[in-house]
């Protein structure tokens, strides 16, 4: 199955892909809380940045690419999608 048809069934466009992906760094963000310096650094070095730039496109990208590899199961792509389409019913 395509990841067009895998979004179309989930009911979800690439800004909801967005949110699920901010909602992952925010997590990761988060682990560091006791340790600002670990933000700050991620900021400053630029990293972070890095990791927001196209996210969505390339969240896809290599979420289709490991999936025609067969490094990554139809079902392992449905949670992902599945965590999304949770994450957009609690966004609204």
């Amino acid at each position: 199955m395509s990841l067009d048809a895998l979004l179309e069934e989930h009911d979800l466009v690439l800004d909801d892909i967005r949110w699920y992906l901010a909602s992952r760094i925010t997590e990761s963000l988060l682990t560091h809380s006791e340790n600002p310096e670990e933000i700050t650094r991620r900021i400053w070095s630029g990293s972070l940045e890095a990791e927001l730039y196209n996210m969505e496109e390339r969240f896809l990208a290599d979420l289709e690419d490991q999936l025609e590899r067969g490094l990554l199961d139809e079902q392992a792509a449905r949670e992902h999608f599945s965590t999304a389409r949770m994450l957009k019913m609690r966004r609204r």
